[in-house]
């Protein structure tokens, strides 16, 4: 049975036996963007456009753009808050949540 490598910070690369008893994410997603496709979504993001309405314009999942924008955001290369209600949204209110 094969191993699996994590890229992290540390000195040591943890290996997780491939089992059927581990839980993997995103196997079912692509996180490999095409050259300058992660640019793009972050100018549609920075000019307003929602997480949907990118998807649907890059042919993506709306997950696998949210993803594409937190890397962005660890990169500093988005303007706009990632946590934001659209002009005119009124579906919530932030009361409960003041201190």
């Amino acid at each position: 049975m094969g191993v699996v490598k994590f890229k992290t910070s540390g000195k040591a690369i943890p290996l997780i036996p491939l089992s059927d008893c581990n839980d993997f994410i995103f196997e079912n997603d692509e996180l490999a963007f095409i050259p300058g496709q992660l640019r793009e979504i972050a100018d549609l993001h920075n000019y307003g456009m929602t997480v949907l309405e990118i998807a649907e314009l890059e042919r993506r999942t709306e997950k696998e753009i949210l993803l594409a924008l937190i890397e962005l955001a660890y990169q500093e290369k988005i303007t706009r808050p990632l946590a934001f209600l659209p002009e005119g949204y009124s579906g919530i209110s932030n009361e409960r949540y003041l201190i």
